[in-house]
């Protein structure tokens, strides 16, 4: 049986996501309004010509997600069940891609500062990882608060009104991996986006590095494997599922590879001579961890592989229901 209203930390919990999605969303507007009334410098060099462009189309993608946020906090006040399952998801990405950023920011050393540098380097970076480990304490905050049975207990849905029959809901994909594709989707129509930012697309597979048209096709083709595996997934298709692993397993050896590969820096290098990037003490310690940031960016990618394996057998049974009453009904 439902609760009367939400608890008072579920109201917290809740609060506090809108409020850092109301920050996300000014902070997005700000940054597209600060790059569009930037001025050229008279060096048009210093700045790469994809820069503004990029920057706009990011923080649009990060607004929608910010309203995506404050829609599902809404939501968590109302105790909609799809909502708490949706709080642990993003606490989970917030938990990692943070942590992942507190970690780039322990291991990138910062150039000395120069004489007339206004701030040091050293405040710079406590101020970043203030940033980051923000959205760290809150992520791990919501994983915990919305495992508890007294708080999953609050978003059981209410039964069925007596005298009338209840009606099982059809079968879906696993809330966790419907917002996880819903995510891919997203991250896919933004990725479609960059040949408009003339954004120069590469790849790199196991060590060798596509440049041009083959690796323009080779981008579109990986992006469409996930536009097409993602929304599979959310339709109960089986074959997503070993798709979008098969996908990930592909990308984890190759970064693998090419990581340890001996031109991984002569690689990293060229890709960032074709962006254009002026030289600076910042790019040029940047230059000099590729490896470490291409050891660390693998990450995810385990991330994205344990939680397919996590689901598995949740997807397997919701595509058994919807098999089975599609046989009952032919």
């Amino acid at each position: 049986m439902r609760t009367s209203g939400p608890s008072s930390s579920v109201i917290a919990a809740a609060v506090v996501g809108i409020l850092l999605a109301l920050f996300g969303i000014l902070s997005a507007v700000t940054a597209v309004v600060g790059v569009t009334l930037l001025p050229q410098p008279a060096n048009s060099a210093a700045i790469p010509p994809f820069a503004k462009s990029m920057v706009i189309a990011m923080m649009v993608f990060f607004a929608g997600l910010a309203t995506f946020g404050i829609f599902t906090s809404v939501s968590v006040l109302r105790l909609k069940n799809w909502a708490r399952i949706s709080m642990l998801v993003w606490g989970g990405i917030m938990t990692v891609f943070s942590g992942l950023a507190l970690i780039f920011m322990a291991f990138m050393p910062l150039p000395e500062p120069s004489g007339d540098s206004p701030l040091p380097f050293q405040f710079i970076r406590i101020a970043v990882s203030l940033v980051y480990g923000i959205p760290v304490l809150i992520g791990i905050w919501w994983l915990i608060l919305f495992n508890q049975q007294a708080i999953k207990k609050q978003f059981l849905s209410t039964p069925s009104a007596e005298g009338l029959p209840s009606v099982a809901p059809p079968p879906s994909c696993p809330l966790p991996l419907a917002i996880l594709a819903g995510f891919w989707i997203l991250s896919a129509g933004f990725s479609l986006l960059l040949p408009l930012t003339k954004f120069p697309l590469n790849m790199l597979l196991f060590g060798h590095l596509f440049r041009g048209a083959a690796g323009a096709t080779l981008f579109f083709l990986s992006v469409g494997i996930i536009l097409v595996g993602a929304i599979g997934m959310l339709r109960l298709q089986r074959w997503s599922y070993p798709l979008l692993l098969g996908f990930n397993f592909f990308g984890m050896a190759s970064g693998t590879f090419s990581v340890l590969s001996p031109s991984y820096e002569r690689n990293m290098q060229e890709i960032f001579s074709q962006m254009s990037v002026p030289e600076s003490p910042v790019t040029q310690v940047t230059f000099a961890q590729t490896r470490v940031f291409g050891i660390l960016g693998l990450l995810p990618i385990v991330f994205l592989i344990w939680f397919l394996l996590y689901f598995h057998n949740r997807f397997v049974e919701a595509c058994a229901v919807k098999d089975a009453l599609r046989g009952n009904q032919a």
